[in-house]
């Protein structure tokens, strides 16, 4: 096998295989050519007939003629939504808790002042105690909706009868405000 690849090598060698007409080959194995015979075969060496007469004296920088462009400022102006307190038990101020025997309920009255700058819809929830053990006796819910800076007054009623003297106590367990749509 060995003798084989030296024969051939030695054959290749013979043949001049591998070589570039009309110049010469570094040790016929591939490579770059160096010296060619004829043309434009050197690739390092550039053109060499150029037009004359090409400006040589180029401008730097910017023109000068052309107009500068400012960006548009914006003409809206961002304002942020209003702030509230969604909890609006303190808009309320209520009286006159108590039970009317003749239509067997509870009553209560409460004065209802809206402090915001935009209009705003209460949900008030009612519950009226026994005094002495804690137990619910009756509750009302109210939705309304308040102008700003006005006021509005309302009942609140639960139907009950009583059959024993009972203490009882009122409140506003929650009075959730939010903006109004209308």
């Amino acid at each position: 096998m060995r003798i084989c690849a030296v024969a051939l090598v030695g054959l290749i060698a013979l043949t001049g295989c591998g070589k570039k007409k009309g110049g010469s080959h570094d040790g016929g194995l591939g490579g770059f050519v160096s010296g060619g015979s004829g043309g434009n075969d050197n690739p390092v060496s550039g053109p060499t007939d150029l037009p004359s007469g090409m400006p040589t004296d180029l401008p730097s920088g910017a023109p000068s003629d052309v107009p500068s462009y400012d960006a548009p400022t914006p003409s809206y102006t961002y304002s942020a939504p209003a702030t509230y307190n969604s909890d609006g038990t303190n808009d309320i101020t209520a009286t006159g808790c108590d039970y009317d025997e003749s239509t067997r309920s509870f009553q209560y009255t409460l004065n209802l002042r809206n402090p915001e700058t935009q209009s705003m819809h209460y949900s008030i929830t009612i519950e009226w105690e026994d005094q002495n053990g804690g137990s619910l006796l009756g509750s009302d819910y109210k939705s309304v909706t308040v102008a700003s800076g006005s006021s509005q007054t309302l009942n609140a009623t639960s139907y009950r009868t009583l059959t024993e003297q009972t203490s009882f106590t009122c409140k506003v367990t929650s009075a959730l405000k939010y903006p109004s749509s209308t």
